[in-house]
């Protein structure tokens, strides 16, 4: 694999905590049956309404969540924590080389694709 050292200008995503809890407070009083009080605190009941829950809160917040940490969210406090941490890009140039893979090697200028021989 080829890293580039280019930044990708990615812009985190992060929404403010009053957007997620207005996106998931609904949620969880229509799919958990939490009461006002405890809502935050409400776990999936089942793998089926977590699937329904979580999948409306990517919709309406507009960043997926990825299959590694999905056994981590098992309340809506859970879900609130995650989608509140900022997404950090990562500087390839700082990992030490004995630090990577034998097959990850870093490429100063990177290109995309071959150039067009037509």
């Amino acid at each position: 694999a080829v890293v580039s050292t280019q930044s990708t200008g990615y812009e985190d995503p992060t929404p403010d905590v009053e957007a997620l809890e207005r996106t998931l407070k609904p949620l969880s009083l229509e799919h958990l049956g939490a009461c006002e009080e405890t809502w935050r605190s409400a776990p999936f009941p089942d793998l089926n309404t977590k699937f329904t829950v979580l999948n409306a809160c990517i919709e309406g917040i507009g960043r997926d969540i990825p299959s590694s940490q999905l056994t981590y969210l098992q309340t809506i406090d859970d879900v609130i924590t995650y989608y509140s941490t900022p997404v950090e890009e990562k500087r390839y140039m700082e990992l030490r080389p004995q630090s990577l893979p034998f097959n990850v090697k870093i490429a100063k200028n990177h290109f995309k694709g071959l150039p067009d021989t037509n």
